[in-house]
């Protein structure tokens, strides 16, 4: 791997650089918080965005997620060129600097524009003491950097652009695909879209895309899924507004074709949000009704400001669902003693399936975390496991390739319940052809593919 120097976001012009200087101040701050781990990425860029006009949003992603894709080098690249690293009350200066090498082997920025605003940037943070370091250090980097990029390579974090404890964990539990999972790792996710049957059919919905001149491919695993050949924004899809469709992953769709809900069961979405899947076990159940009911869903998220945004998605899509602020394990909190069908549980896990679209996790993720996680994912589940009904089926969900929130936290489950069974994904809906993942010891694993679906986990399980 090479420190490209293909550009990405053209500003050569003097109203873009002006551009890029107030969406440089906005990005520093959010990089700041990412770095001191005070919330991931996509929480401060929600908190931050609007600091920024909308036309200047785009750029502003662009330096934050282009800074945390590039992480593992970039931070190689930083600390080789620092006789001395920054003390964490200059956080916002390491960001700053970052941002500013990220720009010289990534964008569209001139050079002498990339360095000059990134030295006028410790002026606006009242730091300018460093400005002739931050000077000194980015155009040595000008200077020499081949032959840094040469002496770094060996390092496997730089070579893979994946922290090393993560190269080493996906080489031994996915040696075949380990390749494959690196690449997706460092990539631009494509943008797929869930069709909401209930309303229109995906054949139609790919007819009223191509009128509108937008191209889209068909999703191998998902039913529901399209692929856009180029990215666009949401209000350009067809009848959008009226919830015709959703931007959702392909593999993330999986979950309400394996749990095939219909209409007068009760059904529990513990760990909500973002609420995608919520509203697909509800278009799912519509799309497949006779009778003006409705499914009896009930969606649990700790989070008020996720709540809010699932009940926002759900009025879009126009389809109601039972939301409760609550953590899905204190029973106590929300749950009536009613118990339910069927449960999806998508559990808090690494969320190492999604880098691509959460860069941020070669910054904050640490090999300690699969141990927390997966204490807390033991514990969920022993709690919601006693909200199913017998012969009601829950289905365990990760967005993780990691064994141990996976098949060995099914495993272990299976061997403390002896009410407990696993069944076939498709069990409930005979019709989910099951080509996709790849069968583990228990439930199926996916990867992430390069211009496909990302890496989840699935495994259904029966009450007896």
């Amino acid at each position: 791997m090479t420190f490209s120097n293909k550009k990405v976001t053209d500003s050569n012009t003097n109203e873009a650089l002006s551009i890029q200087h107030s969406a440089r101040q906005v990005a520093i701050q959010v990089m700041t918080s990412v770095l001191r781990q005070q919330g991931s990425l996509s929480t401060q860029l929600a908190r931050h965005q609007q600091d920024v006009s909308s036309e200047h949003i785009p750029l502003l992603k662009e330096l934050c997620f282009g800074v945390c894709r590039q992480y593992p080098l970039l931070n190689s690249i930083a600390l080789h060129l620092l006789s001395h690293p920054f003390e964490e009350k200059d956080t916002d200066l390491y960001a700053t600097l970052l941002l500013g090498l990220y720009q010289l082997g990534y964008m569209n920025t001139p050079d002498h524009a990339a360095v000059h605003e990134t030295v006028e940037a410790c002026r606006l943070l009242k730091k300018d003491w460093a400005t002739k370091l931050m000077n000194a250090v980015l155009r040595r980097y000008q200077r020499e950097a081949d032959e840094i990029i040469e002496q770094l390579e060996a390092m496997p974090s730089v070579e893979y652009n994946h922290p090393k404890w993560l190269v080493k964990r996906f080489a031994k539990h996915w040696p075949e695909q380990f390749e494959q999972i690196i690449e997706a790792g460092n990539s631009h996710p494509p943008m797929c879209i869930r069709v909401n049957t209930s309303t229109v059919s995906r054949e139609t919905y790919i007819e009223n895309l191509t009128e509108k001149g937008i191209d889209a491919t068909i999703g191998q695993a998902s039913p529901s899924a399209l692929y856009l050949r180029s990215a666009i924004k949401v209000t350009e899809l067809p009848d959008f507004e009226k919830g015709f469709s959703s931007v959702q992953d392909e593999s993330a769709q999986l979950a309400a074709h394996i749990l095939a809900p219909q209409v007068g069961e009760k059904v529990l979405d513990a760990c909500a949000a973002p609420g995608g899947k919520t509203g697909h076990l509800l278009e799912f159940a519509a799309s497949h009704q006779n009778t003006e009911a409705i499914l009896d869903l009930t969606a649990v998220e700790l989070e008020p400001w996720r709540l809010e945004k699932i009940e926002a998605n759900l009025e879009r899509i126009g389809l109601m669902a039972n939301l409760q602020c609550a953590d899905a394990s204190d029973l106590s909190a929300w749950w009536n003693g009613k118990v339910f069908d069927k449960i999806l549980l998508d559990v808090p896990c690494s969320a190492t399936g999604v880098i691509r679209r959460n860069p941020d996790i070669k910054i904050s993720r640490k090999p300690a975390d699969i141990d927390e996680l997966s204490a807390i994912q033991k514990h969920i589940i022993e709690q919601v496991w006693q909200t199913l009904k017998p012969s009601g089926y829950l289905l365990y969900a990760t967005c993780s390739l990691m064994p141990e929130e996976n098949e060995q936290q099914i495993a272990a489950f299976l061997a403390a319940h002896d009410d407990a069974i696993e069944v076939p994904l498709n069990a409930l809906n005979p019709d989910l052809k099951i080509e996709w993942g790849t069968a583990a010891n228990h439930g199926s694993q996916l990867f992430p593919t390069l211009k496909g679906h990302d890496g989840f986990y699935y495994c259904l399980l029966k009450k007896k």
